[in-house]
């Protein structure tokens, strides 16, 4: 629970955000007419160029700039460039047949020119959150003037929703394909819908002018709540576990708390691994000590929050290997009788421990966590100290959704080119499993990998990922959903292709 001190500062931060938008900022409601904003911890530039996006600057490119395929508002794979595939029975090949359509400056949309825009992107993207998966590429050929082909070094099962990332989306030379263009970026960023140019004279345009628009802006949680409580905007996205108290304290209606039920990765993942934590058993007192059920019921507004004890979801195990910890069916009074002993023993035989160190961001959620965490690792005769992220740290909160259902990317976020607390025996076994072109060979060998993993420790898991929006019920176009992924075309009826 908030103590009274930090429920005073969150309706206090608040309603001083709140005065000058209840005065400015309430609109009357009209379904063609959405207004939405982005919450981001860092940078609130929206950019919809480059690789490396944030939520916002993402939005943005994926109503601008159709891919092969897209993601509707239930998070499913749908047409947008393309008009139909084909993929063949290794699936090493992936042929696309493209939909006759243009750019927004009128140009002819070819085979030709998308595999060379493709060839190119899937190069820059060599150095983002997809490089894992952009590797697997192998040759992207175009076949007629509507067909093109992307062939791959490995079968990956989940090319598709890939494909249908919003950083696969395809400018040429500034210019998307819709299903949106931009309007203006007068207040905010303005977007309505996107028409191939036609030769219609500017009289006759005008006449039909579409008045349906979708408007974007990005801004801190406190910001995007209160604008929302106001009346400002009628979506928010992007929320975090770290951002939930605020919304409990502006007295937001729970049935307007929409969360998605994604899958990814939150927990503690070892980037220091010294003195009393360099040890994997040791690593797994950590994991022990965690009541995982009370610190997730001490956040506001969640009442189906998912622990984990494990890195793959249980929905991608594999049959006959059991990844789960050996202490899973303990019960908790068990779990932190034997951690306290452990750490006894070690102290009479080593010395002090020195506290753990966390990196987590300046947030009232953060300290919540943090609070929890601390109180469960004194109960066993440890303790923890708080820095702030990019700081010196034993560990740092990993909060991530998966892009797409492959226990190859939960692997991924473990090797040792993203944490130095790793295993380069599992990397070397992710390489073979990556390049088995048996699906059933490939699934075994993540699921080996996963229990080398979860005995090794360095990253403890905690629980599935929290992300959240505020709509309305029956807002138009906006569906929870597996990806966390809201277009904005949906929201005001605008079909992607």
């Amino acid at each position: 629970m908030m103590n009274f001190r930090s429920t005073f500062w969150l309706n206090s931060l608040l309603a001083l955000v709140a005065i000058p938008l209840l005065a400015a900022c309430s609109f009357a409601e009209d379904e063609d007419q959405v207004r939405v904003t982005v919450i981001e911890d860092g940078s609130t530039h929206i950019n919809p160029v480059g690789t490396r996006l944030t939520f916002a600057s993402s939005t943005m490119r994926a109503a601008m700039a159709k891919g092969l395929v897209g993601l509707d508002q239930e998070g499913r794979v749908v047409p947008a460039l393309a008009a139909r595939w084909i993929v063949s029975e290794d699936g090493l090949s992936y042929i696309f047949r493209l939909f006759d359509a243009k750019w927004d400056d009128g140009r002819q949309i070819t085979a030709e020119r998308v595999a060379r825009l493709l060839r190119s992107r899937f190069s820059e993207l060599r150095k983002s959150r997809l490089q894992y998966d952009v590797s697997v590429v192998d040759e992207v050929v175009s076949m007629t003037g509507r067909v093109i082909e992307i062939r791959l070094d490995a079968p990956h099962p989940n090319f598709l929703q890939l494909l249908a990332q919003p950083e696969m989306g395809l400018f040429r030379a500034g210019h998307g394909a819709g299903p949106m263009r931009l309007l203006s970026e007068e207040d905010g960023i303005k977007l309505n819908r996107f028409d191939e140019p036609s030769q219609e004279d500017e009289e006759e345009e005008a006449e039909q002018e579409d008045d349906r628009w979708v408007s974007l802006r990005s801004e801190t949680a406190a910001a995007a709540i209160a604008r929302y409580r106001a009346g400002g905007v009628q979506v928010v996205l992007n929320g975090k576990y770290h951002h939930l108290p605020l919304v409990d304290a502006a007295d937001i209606s729970s049935s307007d708390l929409r969360l998605d039920p994604v899958a990814g990765l939150f927990g503690l993942r070892f980037i220091r691994a010294e003195g009393f934590w360099a040890v994997p058993g040791n690593r797994e007192i950590l994991a022990m000590a965690i009541n995982r059920p009370a610190l997730l019921t001490s956040f506001p507004g969640v009442s189906a929050w998912q622990s984990r004890l494990k890195i793959i979801p249980e929905a991608l195990d594999v049959e006959g290997i059991n990844t789960y910890p050996d202490w899973a069916s303990m019960t908790m009074e068990a779990r932190t009788a034997f951690a306290r002993n452990h750490v006894t023993r070690w102290k009479a035989s080593e010395g002090r421990i020195t506290p753990l160190t966390i990196a987590l961001s300046d947030a009232a959620g953060a300290d919540i966590l943090f609070k929890r965490i601390q109180s469960d690792l004194r109960r066993v005769g440890l303790d923890a100290r708080r820095v702030g992220l990019g700081k010196n740290a034993d560990v740092e909160l990993m909060d991530e959704i998966a892009p797409y259902d492959s226990a190859q990317w939960f692997l991924k976020q473990l090797t040792c080119t993203q944490t130095p607390v790793c295993l380069n025996d599992a990397d070397a076994k992710i390489a073979e499993a990556d390049a088995a072109t048996n699906l059933q060979i490939k699934a075994r060998l993540y699921a080996e990998i996963e229990k080398i993993l979860v005995e090794h420790y360095n990253f403890i898991p905690i629980a599935v990922p929290i992300r959240w929006s505020l709509a309305k019920q029956g807002q138009r176009g906006f569906s929870v959903n597996s990806r966390g992924w809201h277009p904005l075309n949906t929201l005001v009826g605008i079909p992607i292709s």
